[in-house]
């Protein structure tokens, strides 16, 4: 990892389905480095995008890519998925604001463990998971959060101890609990932002693409 420089913004590109949607497409465009969880590698040449970094066990990288002269960080700790391995590396270089793709599509276990990795990270990491749908990210603070009208918000919690309030919102909180993973869902915002206050810990907010 020392010899390899990473440059922000980073995109991290994770081998479930390839996005489609011109905005994660775009933030695949913008990103300076690109780095695949392990095949993903394959996607990113398949659709014509480069890969600058390959992270992950090599369990499911071709042969063509491993015997390239690309750079590749093999890391064979199975307690962890191939997605949180290469957060983890990032933020021990002190990387703390990057994107995610392709985390979503094909295999539900991957996509819901993919999605709620993210609420383990401390308040110093901003990560987004991009889907061709909307975009994932935490609050893990008190939050003015940017938005539209009609634009459909799901919140998550898995510590049901959290209390929220909120403003803003088709459904308000006033300082409740979400006692289930579906019982923040379909909610909606009223207008270009909206107010999360929460008591302690962190919530998941989807986000849908106007």
């Amino acid at each position: 990892m020392k010899n390899i420089e990473i440059s922000q913004p980073v995109c991290i590109v994770a081998n479930g389905k390839f996005p489609s949607s011109i905005i994660p497409l775009n933030i695949l465009k913008e990103s300076k480095t690109i780095i695949a969880c392990d095949g993903a590698v394959d996607k990113l040449i398949k659709n014509k995008y480069r890969c600058d970094i390959i992270i992950g066990d090599l369990d499911s990288i071709s042969n063509k890519v491993k015997n390239s002269n690309m750079n590749i960080i093999q890391i064979k700790d199975q307690s962890k998925n191939d997605l949180r391995k290469i957060i983890d590396l990032l933020c021990s270089q002190n990387i703390n604001e990057f994107s995610i793709i392709g985390a979503t599509g094909y295999r539900e276990d991957h996509t819901i463990g993919n999605i709620f990795s993210i609420l383990d990270y401390n308040n110093d990491i901003d990560v987004k998971i991009y889907s061709d749908y909307g975009v994932f990210s935490c609050i893990k603070d008190n939050l003015k959060v940017k938005s539209f009208k009609g634009q459909q918000i799901s919140l998550f919690a898995t510590d049901k101890k959290i209390k929220i309030t909120s403003s803003n919102l088709k459904y308000n909180f006033n300082y409740n609990s979400l006692y289930s993973l579906y019982s923040g869902t379909l909610n909606e915002s009223l207008g270009s932002y909206f107010n999360i206050q929460i008591s302690h810990g962190s919530l998941l907010v989807f986000q849908t693409y106007q």
